[in-house]
This record gives structure tokens, sequence and C-alpha cells, in this order.
């Protein structure tokens, strides 16, 4: 069987991404080389790259999001407030888009927002939902202090 190695991101800003992932998301940083830097949850590997090419190009337009990750927190209320103090919006998003939420009255236990290049980042505290995942709670990342 084939194993899921890393997933792989580029950032307009590599300071501002990584603060998002590792002190919003509780992400632990593992390695940094340069322009690079690997975050982990203990188990998978998320890599994040330095943009160096041309200006980016806008998000296809129609779609509501054409990538987005999901990633598993042991308190998703927590993690709501973290990146809203950070300056994040989050929202939850349907067939009518993009509804803010109030992170101190969380309806469900999960929530989207964006990383600072938009990619949509769906958080949730639930992490039995998709077919082929196990996750036992001591494998959810931790924020740092």
């Amino acid at each position: 069987m084939s194993v899921l190695i890393h997933v792989g991101v580029r950032a307009s800003d590599l300071s501002k991404s990584i603060r998002f992932w590792r002190d919003g998301l509780g992400l632990r940083v593992a390695g940094e080389r340069g322009i690079r830097y690997d975050l982990t949850d203990g188990y998978h590997n998320f890599a994040v790259f330095q943009h160096q090419g041309d200006d980016r190009p806008e998000h296809v337009s129609g779609m509501l999001d054409y990538l987005h990750i999901g990633v598993g927190v042991p308190d998703v209320s927590a993690a709501a407030r973290r990146l809203r103090d950070m300056g994040y919006t989050i929202y939850s998003d349907g067939l009518g888009g993009k509804t803010p939420l109030d992170p101190d009255n969380l309806e469900q236990p999960a929530f989207k927002v964006e990383d600072p290049d938009g990619i949509t980042i769906d958080v949730s505290e639930v992490t039995t939902m998709w077919p082929g995942t196990t996750i036992h709670p001591n494998q959810t990342a931790q924020p740092e202090a």
C-alpha cells in the first residue's frame, strides 16, 4: 500500500503562514530549511514553501474553494478564538456562501477559516468523519505555549 508522505503549499509570506499554522492551528515545526518549513502533527508532514516565482494567480472565479485542507483540533472553540484574535474570519459555507460565525458561540464542532493565501481550512473537533482515517486523541496537535 502507498503512504501519504506530505502535503505542500507555497506561501506568499512564509512567516505569516507559519504563524497561522503553528500559532493558530497548533502544528509543530519539525524543521526549517531556508525557504521551507516542515510542520507536523506528530504523524503527517505539511511542508510550507516560500513562493518565489511570478505573482500568484487569483483563485478560479465561481468556485467556493478549489483546494481545502482539513485539520482536527482538540478544542474547536479555543482554536476559533485564537484565530479570530489573530485577525482571521471564522465562518461556515454552504449553498448560500460564507456565513461568519461567532467563535464564542459555535453551534457545531467545526468551522472554516482561510489561511493567509486564501486556502480554505476546514477545522473540526470531530476526528472520525473521513473514510480511511483513524485519529486518536494523542495524535492531535496541541498549540505551543
